[in-house]
């Protein structure tokens, strides 16, 4: 049995330096020409047999829909479901509140097929967790078909547990981006600094609670903590906003040096000349045009400047009216 691939110590990424991978000529040119990113998300962890259970519960809408086992069989209904936890419950040890399982999601573009969907998810667990039990159940509840996995943490022969860390879950986006591909779906797995991006996607869980018209905590002290920077005239970036600035000016070029390889390959290479010149220019062309990120800190204090310009503009407008009427 070959090791999990998702089991590997990994270095702790430093706050503001980012996870550094260095992309493939592919890999950049699939950013470059905006081909959609493969979206992986860990969405919770289950907490012994009653957490295990109720995620799987939740996840098949209570037992409707059906999970697809690692070996292929089908779990119907929450009785099959509660029999397969109290086999995985046999391995839940250490603390109480030990990560027994993990939640999954797998989402592939607005019209792909759910077989396509089941076969990437399939070949996705197969390589990613090969000593690890697995099921996932099909969504088609949204524009996006998606597949939730439900991964059993500790593996079967070494007894050791995932550890799904930053670097692991941008393997695990990878390995899904490549199964999809196969499918003839296409997908690409490269990392926000590559495409110009600061911040993250909004967390379901604010997600919802935005929906509903709830404005969370944690934005509301973001905001105040940019106003009192602006009380006191502070523009300074954060070394963190300073590292990511940096980091867009490599990625920018890096792919203008990944232009000129192709542009020199060209030259030597008649036939393909067309495709690879098509290439070159395509990647030189995002280098100028990849947007300049920005963290939420840095969007929200613009935006408050820009209402600050708006308003005194307004102001000098009004007052310039009410002098004109005087006269």
């Amino acid at each position: 049995m070959d090791s999990p691939l998702l089991d590997l110590g990994r270095e702790r990424i430093v706050k503001g330096r980012g996870l550094y991978i260095t992309l493939s000529r592919a890999e950049r040119l699939r950013a470059a020409r905006g081909v959609p990113q493969a979206i992986v998300k860990v969405t919770g962890f289950g907490r012994g047999a009653r957490g295990v259970k109720d995620a799987m519960a939740y996840i098949s809408r209570e037992g409707e829909f059906p999970f697809e086992k690692d070996s292929g069989e089908l779990i119907q209904g929450l009785d099959e479901q509660r029999e397969l936890v109290n086999e995985w419950s046999i391995d839940f040890k250490g603390p109480r509140r030990s990560r027994d399982s993990a939640q999954i999601v797998f989402s592939m573009p607005p019209g792909s097929s759910v077989e396509s969907l089941k076969a990437a998810v399939r070949a996705t667990g197969a390589k990613a967790f090969p000593d690890n039990e697995w099921v996932f159940g099909i969504h088609t509840d949204t524009k996006h078909p998606h597949a939730h996995m439900v991964v059993k943490m500790r593996g079967m022969e070494n007894g050791k547990k995932l550890r799904l860390r930053k670097a692991d879950l941008y393997e695990l986006r990878t390995i899904f981006a490549e199964a999809a591909r196969e499918q003839g779906v296409q997908l690409a797995a490269s990392p926000r600094a590559a495409r110009g991006i600061g911040r993250k996607g909004m967390r379901q869980a604010i997600y919802q609670l935005k929906n509903k018209g709830v404005k969370p905590k944690r934005e509301t002290q973001t905001f105040e903590k940019v106003l009192d920077e602006l009380g006191k005239g502070d523009w300074k970036e954060k070394p963190w906003e300073v590292s990511m600035r940096r980091r867009n000016g490599l990625e920018r070029q890096a792919y203008r040096e990944e232009s000129e390889k192709l542009r020199t390959e060209a030259f030597y290479n008649v036939k393909d000349r067309n495709e690879l010149l098509k290439a070159a220019a395509d990647l030189e062309q995002f280098s100028r045009n990849m947007p300049t990120p920005k963290t939420k800190h840095q969007f929200i204090k613009e935006r408050i400047w820009q209402k600050t310009l708006a308003a005194r503009k307004e102001q000098l407008r009004i007052r310039g009216r009410e002098e004109e009427n005087e006269r």
